[in-house]
């Protein structure tokens, strides 16, 4: 600049001013566009975005996850040794979402018609492959305080089709990992347990670390970051992960429209389900669009959309038993084959009781099972633990059918226990017997667990037709039911 200005001089053969005198208006003038320039670098750096999500009652979005498993199963068959088995999990669902209540407490309900929803299943040199029935396609989805619950307002689902569409990452969660304020880049914010927890799937969290962090902003698109360490458990069963997310916001339609994760979980194994240590990753899209036929109030309008207990019920058939059976949530199926099944309740890690079906062949309708004679067979199984049998009663069956129920009080392993002998024959003369096993200190937190079951219990035809016309002694049940407030291992014998 200095230089310049003595050439210019020079040049035109002008008498110069003394060069400070030239020099102040030109060191003012560069002062003031120094200042200008800072002042517009400090305003830039303290540009804020409001990332606070608009969704509202009555929109609609399509939604689409893909969700990928890779690791090891751990397994504990025996009791004793933990066994590693390799898998991969593959699932993909596609739906229109429309959300029906949005309020200030957290509590969300939307509605969602899934046009696909499949998983396929690797488990060492086994495949399996799993889709939602096209007669429960139609999902509700609630968030409520601290419960969450996916049911189907037309019909029970199964707990395979539970466990497929019940995916992390979900869409109804992604408003809520926003600060819902303004915010400049490179801010962080942090994040509840509760949205954690539903996030990624987890029924609790007990820690977390959870950090959100704005990143960059790219002409309409905030990308922000979401990064930590989480506790937590899934029915009790501990989980440990640790996550690493980005998500895209949408400035201008103000919603999340794509998330991805990928996190390392270590899952312990439970009374009813296997642990694993995987790679989990995530990919969500969200897009604003139209409501649809489905969806539309003529459509719901009938139906319950409240996840009551009795509009959550899960379903459970056996084909080869010909058993069907709608069950609470708890109920867990832990051995399914030609003539019988298995289940155990279990509560919060809890194992609380087992449930023992067998299928039996008719007998004569002209000589049907007294309660006598169940009563004294059931007398002759239990001898040897002491049992006492403290009530028998006979009912007819909403489908005048016949059920036969004794109520045992005895010990097994020394622990007192509570057996519940039912035989049902009905209308058209086909036979069960069941046999729920619950200690007896549990009998005041679980006083209606097995009519609650039995109520939900129908008899089907099997594949092959068995009239062997003997009546089989009901089958020996004793169990160690050990319900630690820790989820701890306990034991449950079948003998």
């Amino acid at each position: 600049m200095l230089f310049a200005f003595r050439t210019e001089c020079l040049a035109t053969n002008l008498q110069c001013q003394p060069i400070s005198d030239r020099l102040l208006p030109l060191g003012r003038f560069g002062l003031a566009v120094a200042a200008t320039l800072l002042f517009a670098a400090v305003a830039s750096a303290a540009e804020t975005y409001d990332l606070t999500s608009a969704i509202k009652p009555g929109q609609s979005q399509t939604v689409r996850t893909a969700v990928e498993v890779k690791g090891d199963l751990k397994l504990n068959s025996d009791g004793k040794e933990v066994t590693t088995v390799p898998m991969l999990v593959k699932a993909d669902l596609q739906y229109t979402e429309r959300f029906l209540a949005i309020k200030a407490d957290g509590t969300l309900r939307a509605a969602r018609r899934y046009e696909k929803a499949e998983v396929a299943i690797q488990i060492k040199n086994s495949e399996l492959k799993q889709n939602l029935r096209e007669e429960r396609r139609l999902i509700v989805v609630q968030h409520k305080g601290e419960e969450s619950c996916l049911f189907s307002p037309v019909g029970p689902l199964s707990r395979d089709e539970l466990e497929l569409i019940d995916s992390p990452g979900s869409s109804t969660v992604l408003a809520t990992i926003l600060p819902g304020k303004k915010v400049a880049i490179d801010e962080t914010w942090t994040l509840d347990h509760q949205t954690i927890a539903r996030l990624l799937g987890l029924e609790a969290v007990s820690e977390q670390d959870i950090v959100a962090k704005l990143t960059k902003v790219e002409e309409s698109v905030a990308v922000f970051s979401l990064d930590g360490k989480v506790t937590g458990a899934v029915g009790g069963i501990s989980s440990e992960i640790d996550l690493h997310a980005k998500a895209n916001f949408d400035l201008k339609k103000q919603t999340v429209t794509w998330l991805a994760m990928q996190y390392q979980e270590k899952r312990a194994i439970g009374h009813a389900q296997p642990g694993y240590n995987a790679t989990i990753r995530v990919r969500t899209i969200a897009e604003p669009t139209g409501l649809i036929p489905e969806l539309a109030n003529d459509a719901l309008s009938k139906l319950p959309l409240e996840a009551k207990p009795e509009n959550t019920l899960l379903e459970f058939q056996a084909e080869q038993a010909g058993v069907n059976l709608a069950h609470d949530r708890r109920w867990r199926v832990m051995v399914d084959r030609m003539d019988s099944a298995i289940l155990r309740f279990i509560d919060r890690g809890d194992l609380i009781a087992q449930c023992n079906i067998n299928r039996l062949p008719p007998l004569p309708k002209d000589k049907p099972l007294t309660l006598t004679a169940f009563q004294k067979s059931v007398e002759t199984t239990l001898a040897k633990n002491g049992g006492q049998v403290s009530e028998a009663a006979q009912e007819t069956t909403k489908d005048d059918g016949k059920l036969l129920r004794v109520t045992v009080a005895g010990t097994a392993s020394e622990i007192p226990i509570q057996w519940f002998y039912y035989h049902l024959t009905d209308s058209q003369n086909r036979r069960a017997s069941v046999v729920i096993t619950l200690e007896s200190k549990l009998m005041e937190r679980y006083p209606a667990l097995d009519r609650e079951l039995i109520s939900g219990l129908l008899l089907l035809d099997t594949p092959s037709t068995k009239d062997e016309g003997k009546e089989p002694i009901p089958a020996k049940s004793e169990a160690n039911l050990s319900s630690t407030s820790k989820g701890q291992k306990s034991a449950l014998k079948k003998k």
